[in-house]
This record gives structure tokens, C-alpha cells and sequence, in this order.
């Protein structure tokens, strides 16, 4: 009863729960002391039990597994299966099967991964040059050119976002610290040279001029969202700088200071006609051309496809 009060629980709610642990192999008994009755934990299994986790934290680290699943193909998930199959083979059978049923009540899903089998090397040995603080020479490809140059990078952080593996360093060719998609080193050579890691970088901070990943100069961005939408964008926290603005009527005004790019337009053109760009004109202009060559590319391809079906009638009638 004293529990149940403590708790702030009913008690039969508190007898569940006690019930539940004994059934998860935790060894509990009862110690009778005047009138009040005591559960306890055998001290011999409180020495034996090797690692000191609560049920909730071996709950999260086996969804966990959910959570690195994404990264399939990289050292990162192979490590956390076999952190959990150690960790598994020191519990009880009756815990084994207690986490699992009450994890299975709890999944953790993401959309489609990268393939990273076929650059997992670089991964890893780039990891490893960051811990080690040693230079590393790469081949990339730039995502905005295609031209392809050596770099000599500090590698400051290995950073990971909506599924992609980013390295974040300091390049000598251009001289400031740069961005690099781990999947665009096509070569990497680890050097000798070291490097001291700057005490006042933060990622944080770096990615402050930022939407998502790329990063610029900062612009006043306002989307209007129709009413339709509004309960989807107003759940999410888009950008720390974001302002929304309830309309009469139900709809949104989001605000944002972040650069003009093709994540911005991504973004805005995945409501479809449920947002429209208020500023700038450039952002109204860029969605505007983008949704024009969208339009022109359907109606051409309809056009190919309507003169195919009318050829192969004609032919079709030919003696």
C-alpha cells in the first residue's frame, strides 16, 4: 500500500508491475517486517548481473537497432548488433524475451536508405582519421559541377542526415571549412600530417546558414500554406529560426532565415499547391520556372505518346 501511495498508482497496478519483473528474471521475494511487507532484490543476483541497466535503457538499446537500420552496410549497425548480442547473451532467457515483447510494441521506421556497401570503406577509415586527427587527401566530385578535384581536408566530424553520410572539414584548396557527401569521394588516402581540431568549432554553429545541409547567405524566406496543410507544417520545427503566422481563415505564414537553394525549393514544391512563396520574388521565380519545366516535360512526353498510338493505328491499317 505505502508503494502504491508513493507511486501515486493503484495497487493492484503496483502488483502488475511487480508481477512483470519477476517474470522478466529479476529474482524478487517478500520480507515480512512487523506489519508491513517488503519486496526485495536477491543480493546474489544484484553481484551476478553483469551490466548495471534498467529495463528501459536495454528497451532503448534495442531499438536502437531500429534506429541504425538505416545505415545498413557500415560498421555503425554491424557494431550496434554486436554491442547487443553481447549484451544479450549475459540476460536471463525470461529478460531476453520480456525486452522483446515489449520492444515489438515499439518500432522505429525511416524511408528508403542509401546503399552504403559499395563506399563503407571510406566511412570507416575516414571515422578513424577524425578520431586519430590526421589529414586525409580526397578525390570529389562536386554535386554542383561534376568536376572532379584532389583536396588535402582536416576532417573535423563525420556527420549524419536524412539518411546520408556527410564529412565536415576544413579544405586547404579552398581554405575555409567545407561540406563533403561521403558517397562523391570516389578516392581517399589517410596522411601522415596531423591536425589540431579548432576548440571553438560547433556544428551547430556551422550549420546555423544552413536549411538542411548546404549552406549560404541567409534570406528572409515566407511560405504561405493553405489551411489544408497547416496542421502538417505546424507539427514540425522546419529551421530554428522559423515564425509562423495564423491566418483567419486557417491558414499559415511560415517565416525562415535560411539560403536560397534547391533544398528550399524541395521543400516548398513537395506541398504541391498547398504553399505558395511570398519572398522573395527569387524563390517565387525559381518554384515558378520549376514547375513550368515540369509542365512542359508531361505535356511533351503526352505528345510522343499520343503520336506512338496514332502511328501504330495507321500501320496497323495498312493492307
Amino acid at each position: 500500500m505505502d508503494l502504491a501511495v508513493a507511486l501515486e498508482a493503484p495497487v493492484r497496478s503496483v502488483y502488475r508491475d511487480l508481477e512483470a519483473i519477476e517474470e522478466a528474471g529479476f529474482p524478487l521475494y517478500t520480507e515480512q517486517i512487523g506489519k508491513n511487507s517488503y519486496w526485495k532484490l536477491l543480493d546474489t543476483f544484484k553481484k551476478d548481473f553483469p551490466l548495471p541497466l534498467t529495463t528501459t535503457e536495454l528497451m532503448s538499446l534495442h531499438m536502437s537497432r531500429d534506429i541504425l537500420r538505416i545505415f545498413e552496410g557500415t560498421a555503425f549497425q554491424e557494431s550496434i548488433e554486436s554491442l547487443f548480442a553481447k549484451v544479450k547473451a549475459s540476460l536471463p532467457a525470461e529478460t531476453i524475451r520480456y525486452i522483446d515483447n515489449v520492444s515489438a510494441r515499439l518500432k522505429v521506421g525511416f524511408g528508403p536508405p542509401k546503399e552504403y556497401q559499395s563506399f563503407r570503406e571510406i566511412i570507416s577509415t575516414i571515422s578513424d582519421a577524425t578520431a586519430q586527427r590526421r589529414q586525409v587527401e580526397i578525390k570529389y566530385t562536386a554535386l554542383s559541377t561534376g568536376r572532379e578535384t584532389m583536396r588535402c581536408v582536416d576532417p573535423y566530424q563525420v556527420w549524419a542526415m536524412n539518411g546520408c553520410f556527410y564529412l565536415i572539414g576544413y579544405c586547404h584548396l579552398r581554405n575555409a571549412v567545407r561540406t563533403f557527401v561521403m558517397d562523391r569521394i570516389k578516392g581517399l588516402t589517410v596522411l601522415e600530417e596531423t591536425f589540431h581540431f579548432p576548440e571553438d568549432f560547433s556544428l551547430d554553429d556551422y550549420l546555423q546558414t544552413a536549411f538542411r545541409v548546404m549552406r549560404g547567405t541567409p534570406e528572409v524566406v515566407k511560405v504561405w500554406f493553405r489551411s489544408s496543410a497547416a496542421q502538417v507544417v505546424r507539427e514540425r520545427i522546419w529551421h530554428p529560426t522559423q515564425e509562423i503566422r495564423e491566418q483567419e481563415d486557417g491558414s499559415l505564414v511560415v517565416s525562415l532565415e535560411v539560403p536560397i537553394n534547391y533544398e528550399v525549393m524541395s521543400w516548398v514544391l513537395g506541398f504541391g499547391s498547398a504553399a505558395k512563396v511570398l519572398e522573395p520574388s527569387s524563390l517565387r521565380e525559381h518554384v515558378r520556372q520549376e514547375l513550368l519545366a515540369s509542365l512542359e516535360r508531361d505535356s511533351f512526353e503526352e505528345s510522343i505518346i499520343r503520336r506512338s498510338v496514332q502511328r501504330r493505328g495507321e500501320l496497323s491499317g495498312m493492307p
